[in-house]
């Protein structure tokens, strides 16, 4: 019986942990959940920026890093990652780390990251965070940078390229490709 009560009680405190990341998680990401890119978009979004090897692509809120990891190893790319929240955080650092890809995560703000060796920056971000970081990347993007925005376009810059990966709901489907 009593056995069984600590089983219990060491369940319910990893629940409680987890729970608790994800409250946090959304309170530091100023409310954006963990939600991951659709994994049938990876190779339409890396090669809707021409990736090269040995550049380097930053995901900012990269979630369980697997974009990175396929950079990484399908085009032989460098991978930064910046992650809020601890659980897909922990996660990435797992995958990136059984993978062995060239693949870093931090857990830091995208915000206080500095952007400007970055050959390609890859987002999935609600339209409000979107706005403020088109004032980061107009400051920190070098020339001939890329930046690929999944669902939510920049407000205020024309991309040079729109890909629909989803007929069926066109909009949030949508690859959007920036040239700096």
């Amino acid at each position: 019986m009593l056995y069984a009560s600590i089983i219990i009680l060491i369940i319910l405190i990893i629940i409680a942990v987890l729970m608790s990341s994800v409250i946090i998680g959304l309170i530091r990401t100023r409310g954006v959940p963990f939600i991951s890119t659709n994994k049938k978009d990876f190779k339409q979004i890396l090669a809707a920026v021409d990736l090269k090897t040995n550049e380097k692509i930053y995901d900012l809120g990269c979630g369980k890093a697997s974009l990175l990891i396929l950079a990484a190893q399908k085009y032989g790319a460098k991978g930064v990652g910046y992650e809020l929240s601890l659980w897909p955080y922990l996660w990435a650092k797992f995958n990136s780390w059984k993978s062995r890809a060239d693949v870093d995560v931090y857990l830091k703000d995208f915000f206080t990251a500095d952007l400007s060796d970055a050959d390609v920056v890859f987002c999935y971000l609600f339209t409000h965070i979107m706005g403020r970081l088109e004032q980061k990347f107009e400051r920190e993007m070098k020339p001939g940078s890329r930046v690929v925005a999944y669902g939510f376009k920049l407000p205020h810059r024309q991309p040079v390229k729109e890909i629909i990966t989803n007929d069926d709901n066109v909009e949030l489907g949508k690859i959007y490709v920036y040239r700096y």
